[in-house]
């Protein structure tokens, strides 16, 4: 009887060790570590810069196109290394949103959805479909307004 009970209690305490053990394991290497909230904000912050300055290039092409100072076929091939920008801000983006701080996965999701807006109108302007262009500006900007909008508050 004697003997069982020690049995009993080593295989118990093998299974508890075990048991911790596994869960150590899955903490350390399954548990994402993610971004702090200054972290995420100042990556936040980068991205919406970066879409600026894309922007900002694509106007000044539409303009240049507008006056001629620029001919078709590279106002084409510049809106194409734009559209290569913005792609790569929303790959990031979405990499990102895996390990971003709980409270701004909203604000991610507008400004993913008007980065989307951004490369659409990015087609149109390789189509030379301007009026097409500006709807879509807009609607990614007005998505972009709001993912501002819903940062969480410091």
């Amino acid at each position: 009887m004697r003997l069982k009970k020690r049995a009993f209690l080593f295989f118990m305490f093998v299974a508890i060790a075990i048991a911790a053990t596994v869960s150590a394991v899955y903490v350390l290497f399954f548990m994402s570590s993610g971004l702090s909230s200054a972290q995420t904000a100042g990556r936040l912050n980068s991205i919406y810069s970066r879409t600026q300055v894309i922007l900002g290039n694509m106007s000044d092409d539409i303009t240049a196109l507008a006056n001629h100072s620029i001919d078709n076929s590279t106002f084409i091939i510049r809106m194409a290394n734009l559209k290569t920008g913005m792609t790569a801000l929303r790959t990031e983006l979405t990499e990102m949103r895996n390990v971003v701080f709980p409270t701004y996965t909203r604000s991610i999701d507008l400004l993913d959805l008007g980065i989307q807006w951004y490369i659409d109108a990015l087609d149109y302007a390789q189509n030379l479909e301007f009026n097409r262009i500006s709807q879509f500006l807009q609607w990614g900007t007005d998505d972009i307004i709001q993912s501002t909008y819903a940062l969480p508050k410091s």
